[in-house]
């Protein structure tokens, strides 16, 4: 399969910011496990990306439900760190849509939808080349506060 990545992309948030998410992701050993990489990262959102392999494979020859749940679970992370906050998973509920199978090349997109002091929500989608859905996904996050102390960012709040 062709190389389809590329450098990950800034759309706006703190280079500091940017670079220690980038970090994180490079040293993650389940990130790397799962062969998951940063596309883009924008204030409250981000795109994360995964070849599926021969070792993402269950046995209907299928991706795993795990692959999209990781990514998705991923993005939506990766999105919560976008505004400066640490956070870890409380709840996933995740619908999938329709398989993924070898060779495919599967995207999440993550968006934080709401940022409270000790709660935040967030969805993601998770697609393949074709930007046909494979999963649609909704989490619940404990907020641990600030990532890096000094970066202030703000949330656009309006909704499209």
């Amino acid at each position: 399969m062709a190389s389809l990545f590329r450098e990950p992309l800034n759309r706006g948030i703190d280079c500091r910011l940017f670079g220690t998410i980038l970090y994180l992701n490079e040293e993650c050993p389940f990130h790397n496990l799962m062969d998951i990489y940063v596309a883009e990262l924008a204030p409250g959102e981000a795109v994360v990306e995964v070849p599926v392999g021969k070792d993402h494979i269950n046995p209907n020859n299928i991706a795993h439900g795990g692959v999209a749940f990781s990514l998705a679970d991923t993005a939506m992370g990766m999105a919560i760190r976008t505004l400066n906050h640490n956070s870890v998973t409380m709840e996933v509920n995740i619908k999938f849509i329709k398989p993924a199978y070898k060779s495919d090349y599967l995207k999440a997109i993550g968006k934080v939808i709401e940022l409270k002091e000790k709660i935040i929500k967030a969805e993601a989608e998770v697609i393949n080349l074709k930007g046909e859905k494979i999963a649609v996904a909704q989490g619940i996050f404990y907020n641990k506060g600030k990532l890096i102390d000094g970066v202030v960012v703000e949330q656009d709040t309006s909704q499209d």
